[in-house]
């Protein structure tokens, strides 16, 4: 799980959310309230869209909403789920991220495709020996 997220606010425009997409190399980022709580998410895909709306790079996200997952339709998983409950989400769902919150919707992280893959990789750490 990554947990430095580089999520955006309602307040930021579509181009500063180009902006942070690329300068952070994302696809794609969790969208919160002033609270924290996860409310969409807005991919590279989305904000092209957005982009070409009359006025696009200049509305800001809270008035683009309609055009974004709801948050009842967002993907997401506890801390405590296991890999293995979060590997099955990604099988079952072609999504990029799976966005991880606390049991009051907060952001607390994010689990890409690239971590999934890193785990399956590597070498489980050994307990030295007593």
């Amino acid at each position: 799980m990554t947990k430095t997220v580089h999520a955006v606010d309602l307040m930021m425009s579509v181009k500063q959310v180009i902006k942070l997409l690329t300068h952070y190399n994302v696809s794609g980022a969790p969208i919160v309230d002033n609270l924290q709580n996860v409310i969409s998410v807005i991919s590279e895909g989305d904000t092209l869209k957005l982009a070409a709306m009359p006025g696009g790079m200049d509305k800001l996200i809270g008035a683009c909403l309609d055009h974004l997952p709801k948050t009842a339709n967002l993907i997401t998983t506890r801390a405590q789920n296991s890999f293995a409950d979060v590997y099955k989400q990604f099988l079952h769902h072609p999504f990029h991220r799976i966005i991880v919150i606390d049991g009051n919707g907060k952001l607390v992280g994010l689990v890409s495709r690239s971590n999934i893959l890193r785990l399956l990789v590597e070498t489980p750490k050994t307990k030295p020996k007593k």
